[in-house]
């Protein structure tokens, strides 16, 4: 019994002093450890309930088949020939993994979204999910079909067992407007075959466009690791939302790896095309019919406006032209969305489907006027025209100066020769300058038809800019190309 107790207060000294120790021990980690352990906590989370939409995707391909040499092969090298293949023998050619990336599911039907790259040219496609269920359209026609894709914007969906699951975990995109420059994303993917790998980063910036990658690109820019296999895999914010899609990195000197420049499709982008392919199984985009360029400073004055995208040239009888918009005017908005550059209507507009109608703000003559334009879908532009006999004339030294040979032709002023040390000249920058062949319409937003009403016109000016409105006939177009053009003019020239 005296052993009994004695035991037992050995063990009570025992848990009160190491128990004590242990909360004395976690008693004494500073609050940042704490708030470090919420953050690490958050992150394995937002991972823990993402995984299971992630998914790996590999892009299955026959290799070419092998060339048969000639019987004259083996007889110079004293071999057997072979035995001619006839009907049943053909050497089968089995489909091999040609390029793995990663998506995302993005529906409770199984729908998943991914590069198009991803995909491209392939044969049979293997989906693997984070459970070990892999789908296999070789196996099984059904297992894994292909809704549509986008290569404009190298986005594809996918669907997993046609819909037969009943539901399947998915991620929901953010709203791009509310990401922050700073916030902290996560990236999951198989970067080099290594699957649901987790990297962790910051918005490094967001709106990057003109990248080289697509013809309508909106990217985050992340310093979270990426590399070749996370593309399609999402980029997450904290909350487990889906900010981007993971698309392509750029690297320093040889190496293929990151070097914390990675590129995300923004999440709304993703989305309007997901529903587009989901709903129709492909991409139509719309068309105004205007041809388009940047309001830079030498503009502003002359279009009395702060901001917007100028309308240089409209289609002959699409969209833009029929609801009454015209050369000159300053769109600001297509639909609530407002609009500072060409990206950002290019962008607007690709929100909406041929036969909708699209509100279009703008301003003209710094009035603001609004206008409905039911789109069509998009087409092309430009022609191609000669060019007549050079005659320069000089009206006035402000004239002159321009350092333009012109002439008239029906009832049009052709730019016959550009001197090399005139404004114009001067002005011009790779295609954005004035050349020979070109028509002018239009001086200070003003119509021009004769050598002598512009003479008129940019004598007249006291502008610092005289502006120009250009046709350009191009060769094998079928419409011209217009364009607004500034030529500075300094205080000795006016």
């Amino acid at each position: 019994m005296k052993r009994m107790r004695f035991l037992g207060l050995m063990i009570g000294v025992f848990y009160l002093f190491f128990g004590a120790g242990a909360l004395m021990a976690a008693s004494d980690e500073s609050p940042a450890v704490r708030a470090a352990m919420l953050v690490e906590d958050a992150f394995s989370e937002v991972v823990e309930r993402a995984k299971p939409a992630v998914v790996v995707i590999t892009n299955k391909q026959r290799a070419p088949a092998p060339r048969e040499l000639p019987p004259e092969f083996y007889f110079f090298f004293g071999q057997p020939v072979p035995p001619q293949r006839g009907p049943g023998m053909e050497r089968r050619n089995k489909p091999v993994p040609a390029g793995k990336g990663s998506g995302v599911i993005v529906s409770e039907e199984g729908h998943l979204v991914t590069n198009y790259h991803v995909i491209e040219n392939h044969e049979f496609l293997e989906v693997k999910t984070a459970d070990g269920t892999v789908y296999d359209n070789e196996k099984d026609a059904d297992a894994v079909t292909v809704v549509g894709v986008d290569p404009e914007t190298d986005l594809a969906v996918l669907q997993l067992r046609n819909g037969k699951k009943e539901k399947y975990p998915f991620l929901r995109f953010t709203d791009a407007e509310k990401v922050r420059v700073g916030q902290w994303v996560i990236a999951i993917g198989a970067p080099f075959n290594l699957d649901y790998s987790v990297t962790v980063g910051c918005v490094s910036q967001k709106g990057r466009y003109d990248m080289g990658m697509s013809t309508y690109d909106n990217y985050i820019q992340t310093d979270a690791s990426i590399n070749p296999g996370n593309s399609g895999g999402p980029l997450l914010n904290i909350h487990g939302e889906i900010v981007g899609i993971n698309q392509f990195i750029m690297t320093g000197g040889p190496s293929r790896g990151s070097i914390g420049l990675g590129f995300a499709i923004a999440s709304d982008l993703v989305k309007q095309v997901v529903d587009v392919l989901v709903e129709d199984g492909e991409v139509i985009r719309p068309f105004l019919g205007i041809s388009m360029q940047e309001l830079t400073g030498d503009f502003k004055d002359q279009f009395d406006a702060d901001f917007g995208v100028i309308v240089s040239g409209l289609v002959p009888g699409e969209a833009a032209e029929k609801a009454g918009i015209k050369a000159g005017d300053v769109i600001q908005q297509i639909g609530e969305k407002t609009v500072h550059s060409m990206h950002d209507l290019r962008l607007a507009v690709t929100s909406y489907r041929p036969g909708d109608t699209i509100k279009v703000t703008l301003l003209r003559d710094g009035k603001e006027m609004i206008f409905h334009v039911v789109a069509s879908r998009r087409g092309a532009d430009g022609d191609i025209a000669g060019v007549g006999r050079s005659s320069r004339r000089g009206q006035s030294r402000n004239f002159d100066k321009l350092g333009l040979g012109l002439q008239e032709k029906d009832g049009h002023i052709v730019v016959s020769e550009v001197l090399p040390n005139g404004a114009v000249a001067n002005a011009g920058d790779g295609d954005m300058r004035v050349m020979p062949g070109d028509i002018i319409h239009e001086v200070n937003r003003k119509t021009v038809k004769t050598i002598a009403e512009m003479a008129e016109v940019v004598n007249a000016s006291d502008k610092n800019n005289i502006v120009l409105r250009i046709e350009r006939k191009l060769p094998n177009r079928t419409n011209s190309y217009y364009f607004y053009f500034a030529v500075p003019m300094t205080d000795n020239d006016k």
